[in-house]
């Protein structure tokens, strides 16, 4: 009698106990001896259990192996620190390791949020129904931000050839909510961000005072361009705000170390220069100033471009390099930084411009 089933007993014959059978394994193999066939005596096969033997997959019953997650592409900030890492003067500076650490981290790790007051003071500036009276009210509670205001309305930029005002409401008729709202973000960003201590304070207060220069100086090259001169002027108030992210995360290195954070001169201008676009870019997606404001500061110093306009990175650029031209007393090669940076405005209408703050230059 023969019985079915998928891998069980497949072939069995009645009288296999009156003989010797011999076993045929799986492939074939003869265990029994041979003597059968010479004596031409019948010989009982039997199949092995689906238990003696280990299960047979098709190869469609395979197991798929998960495919491992794709790796993500370096991101900007990433590419520049693996190079900073073989930096010539990485070895001559003790915490070169520690502060890329630092600064490899994600953007929510790196860039501090705004203080929540200082987030409320910004809400104002969008909240179309107050007054330009009940504005200043209101930010008249805070004796610093009506101090930075009225010595912005009273500068070169804004109070040139005008008569001087005390008040915080005449203040903002002269500069307008869009530099009111400029020169709160630069304060909250001034004070959420840590003083590194050391020989690199005099350097972040150097970056500071080199943004609030520039950006009076995209004020008035924005029309030129085609762009908003408030909008102009914001952008350049920060546009370096990269490298005091920088130094605030030396600030919490020398805390963590207790003692000033040892790099080199030569390591320390690399680390500034390569990142502090990135981060600027990065800083200003966290604090909500949008992607058209932290395109221009990803980009101001043009060395980069994803093929499409960015008229804010120009401006940002010429008044930049314009205000290094103007406190280094060094000409500034305009034929050169046409070329160089992709500018495209005709020059001769800059000219008025640069000679109105006193800018050296040559073309």
């Amino acid at each position: 009698m023969m019985a079915f089933g998928w891998l069980s007993r497949l072939v069995k014959h009645e009288k296999s106990s009156e003989l010797d059978s011999p076993s045929v394994s799986i492939d074939g193999e003869i265990t029994a001896a041979s003597e059968r066939h010479q004596q031409n005596e019948p010989a009982s096969i039997r199949f092995i259990d689906a238990e003696d033997m280990a299960p047979i997959e098709s190869p469609g019953m395979l197991a798929e192996t998960p495919a491992a997650p794709p790796v993500p592409p370096a991101t900007p900030v990433e590419q520049l620190i693996a190079r900073l890492s073989e930096h010539g003067e990485f070895a001559a500076s003790p915490d070169a390791a520690a502060i890329l650490e630092l600064l490899s981290g994600s953007p929510d790790t790196i860039i501090r949020q705004l203080p929540a007051a200082a987030r409320a003071s910004l809400s104002l500036c969008d909240d179309p129904s107050l007054s330009r009276w009940q504005f200043a009210e209101k930010l008249s509670s805070d004796p610093a931000l009506v101090q930075a205001v009225l010595r912005t309305a009273n500068s070169a930029a804004f109070g040139a050839g005008k008569e001087p005002v005390i008040g915080i409401e005449p203040a903002l008729d002269r500069i307008g909510i869009g530099g009111a709202r400029a020169i709160i973000f630069a304060n909250a960003v001034d004070g959420a961000l840590s003083r590194p201590g050391g020989e690199f304070n005099d350097m972040a207060s150097d970056v500071w005072n080199h943004m609030v220069r520039t950006a009076p100086l995209a004020r008035a090259l924005a029309p030129l361009f085609s762009t908003d001169p408030d909008e102009a002027f914001s952008i350049a108030l920060l546009h370096d705000v990269g490298k005091l992210v920088i130094f605030d995360r030396i600030s919490v290195l020398r805390t963590t170390k207790r003692r000033d954070v040892q790099l080199s001169a030569g390591f320390v201008r690399d680390l500034l220069n390569d990142l502090h676009e990135p981060l600027g870019a990065s800083a200003l997606e966290a604090w909500g100033m949008g992607a058209r404001s932290a395109r221009a500061i990803g980009a101001h110093h043009r060395r980069t471009s994803d093929g499409e306009p960015n008229a804010l990175a120009e401006v940002v650029c010429v008044a930049e390099l314009s205000d290094h031209a103007a406190r280094r007393n060094v000409p500034l090669d305009l034929q050169r930084i046409w070329f160089d940076a992709h500018i495209t405005v005709d020059l001769a209408r800059l000219v008025p411009i640069l000679h109105s703050f006193s800018v050296p230059f040559v073309y």
